[in-house]
């Protein structure tokens, strides 16, 4: 009788867990849904206020060096970011205080030296090379240059509330409080106080921009951060971390080329037409992702902390309903794009209905994205970087490689179908990886 009622209580309890579990990945997934929203709305009213406001040529001086500057806080970073979101939920799950210490004070000192010398080099490498005979346009460089620091540090700290399970209240400085300082600083300089504004003025708002952010995201952070890792004395594992966050670097550099090969090449096969025609269209199709992100960013820590406790059983449960949510809001907005693909182009332009094959072809590409749910995430959450590094590079190969042959005789159609093509080869090789390494089916037809 005894082992019948423990057996009841033990099944409340696991209930009861689970319920939080879908309770807050619910709240955190809907809130990083609703930020990224309000997010893209006020980074593209920034866009428009820059372009009335600066002009034609100054706005694409600040558009070229803001490119750098976001391109660099990758290397700036070193891949530490994952890291410190997988590791601090796997010691907080070990109550393991002290190396959550010890990492969050180590990533933030190594990145801190790395970010102000990659800073220092850049300036230095563009003012020996002579890369730009325009004094002002160097001028917007170094601005720009001090900005990375703060940008990289605003990056792990993201990273740590997010493994600490303050998702939401996370991401406010990013989300909300850059864009908005940015639009108000803009809007009042040229429209209350009535000055000109040139693109060294803007990256001098961008810079204060980051610097607040940093400073905003540091107080919530030390608001946030349990008194159990404050009061510990920090312990590191110096060698591990370098050698966990290595592939990790290497993954953010191949996403990256992913990302950036079919507009690049577009520009040097092709012309700006061309590139602007595909620009447009990438847009688009990337507001299929807006879910899958607004689900990873909730769900790192859970997978990182359930693979911890050897819950393999409720990560699948996890994984599955992740995944299922993402590939039917995703079929629901791509099949919007697609049938009303036109009117979306038109938005910008009748000449960018042209662009509506490549639009097709990328909602595809993301659909079958979708279809593998969080596998990349699920692979780096539970130790295996070195997998995800794999199918990733195999991918961006792929993608040069048939950039290269489709671009000359398709132009944006052929980009559309290397992205589609390259991002499923990386969805499956990585789904093929999570079911060899966890024995869990990342995709739509798992059955749970």
């Amino acid at each position: 009788m005894i082992k019948i009622i423990d057996r009841i209580k033990k099944r409340k309890k696991n209930k009861s867990s689970t319920n939080n579990l879908h309770r807050f990945l619910l709240k955190s997934a809907t809130g990083t849904f609703g930020f990224k929203v309000a997010n893209a709305f006020l980074i593209y009213a920034n866009s428009l206020l820059l372009a009335r406001v600066l002009g034609f040529q100054e706005f694409g001086s600040y558009t070229y060096v803001t490119a750098w500057v976001n391109l660099l806080v990758i290397p700036a970073v070193l891949g530490l970011e994952g890291l410190l979101t997988r590791e601090v939920a796997i010691y907080q799950t070990q109550s393991k205080w002290n190396l959550s210490h010890g990492l969050i004070q180590w990533s933030n000192r190594i990145v801190l030296l790395n970010s102000v010398g990659l800073a220092l080099l850049t300036t230095l490498i563009i003012w020996g090379l002579t890369l730009t005979s325009n004094s002002q346009q160097l001028l917007v460089f170094a601005i720009a240059m001090i900005s990375l620091p703060f940008m990289a540090l605003s990056r792990l700290r993201q990273s740590t509330m997010q493994a600490l399970r303050h998702i939401v209240v996370g991401q406010i400085p990013e989300m909300l409080v850059r864009p908005i300082i940015l639009i108000t600083s803009l809007g009042g300089i040229a429209f209350f106080l009535n000055k000109n504004i040139t693109a060294s003025g803007a990256m001098g708002i961008y810079l204060v921009a980051s610097i607040t952010t940093y400073l905003v995201g540091e107080w919530l952070l030390r608001k946030h951060r349990p008194k159990s890792i404050k009061q510990a004395l920090p312990e590191y594992q110096s060698k591990y971390w370098i050698k966990s966050a290595l592939p990790m670097l290497l993954i953010g550099s191949m996403y990256l080329i992913n990302n950036q090969t079919d507009t690049v090449m577009l520009g040097i096969l092709k012309n700006s037409e061309t590139v602007g025609l595909y620009t447009v269209a990438n847009r688009g199709a990337g507001l299929i992702s807006f879910v899958l992100i607004a689900i990873n960013t909730a769900i790192a820590p859970t997978f990182a902390s359930l693979y911890a406790e050897g819950d393999l059983k409720k990560l699948q449960k996890v994984v599955t309903n992740g995944c299922r949510v993402v590939f039917f809001a995703a079929l629901i907005i791509a099949t919007i794009l697609m049938v009303f693909g036109q009117h979306f182009l038109l938005l910008f332009g009748a000449e960018f209905i042209q662009g509506k094959t490549a639009l097709i072809i990328l909602c595809l590409g993301q659909l079958i994205n979708a279809s593998t749910g969080s596998v990349a995430l699920l692979l780096l959450m539970t130790g295996h970087e070195r997998d995800t590094a794999i199918g990733v590079t195999i991918s961006a190969l792929l993608n040069i490689l048939l950039n290269v042959i489709l671009i000359p005789e398709w132009g944006a159609e052929g980009a559309a179908t290397a992205t589609a093509a390259s991002m499923m080869v990386w969805n499956i090789i990585l789904a093929v990886f999570a079911y060899k390494r966890l024995k869990i089916n990342s995709t739509i037809l798992a059955i749970k």
